[in-house]
């Protein structure tokens, strides 16, 4: 029997832990506790990231606007940068006049090529076709 009263011993050893609501509850709030601590501690690092990207925007925004303002502020400097513009427009629609020219002439060249070469081939034939023939005939 003395087994059976160590057995009932830590039987009733298990009954008061899990009867103890103080030590339930104190490990519960702790565990709340934790994880609030990490919500809170995660929602800063967000806080802080969000702030430092606001920074980060803000300065380029005003990096941004400055150069614009030296680029286009002075209205001798605009008037010039325009006329650049323009130039550059009427030096490309130049160039796309060209390349469709230089289209048009490379399908001409392609279309003589073709057609030369046709008439080569029917040409050579043609004196093969005579040779053929002079070959079978006997020479007197």
């Amino acid at each position: 029997m003395a087994p059976k009263k160590a057995q009932s011993n830590s039987d009733h050893e298990d009954d008061e832990t899990q009867d103890d609501p103080v030590s339930q509850d104190s490990a519960t709030e702790m565990v709340t506790r934790l994880a609030q601590k990490m919500v809170n501690s995660t929602k800063k690092r967000r806080e802080a990231r969000r702030n430092a990207l606001r920074t980060e925007f803000l300065k380029q925004s005003t990096q941004i606007v400055k150069k614009i303002d030296i680029a286009f502020g002075d209205p001798a400097k605009s008037q010039v940068v325009l006329t650049g513009l323009k130039e550059l427009s009427d030096l490309l629609k130049r160039k796309a006049a060209i390349e469709e020219k230089i289209f048009v002439h490379t399908a001409i060249l392609e279309k003589a090529y073709l057609d030369a070469n046709q008439e080569l081939s029917v040409s050579l034939k043609g004196r093969m076709q005579d040779i053929t023939q002079l070959e079978g005939v006997p020479q007197a």
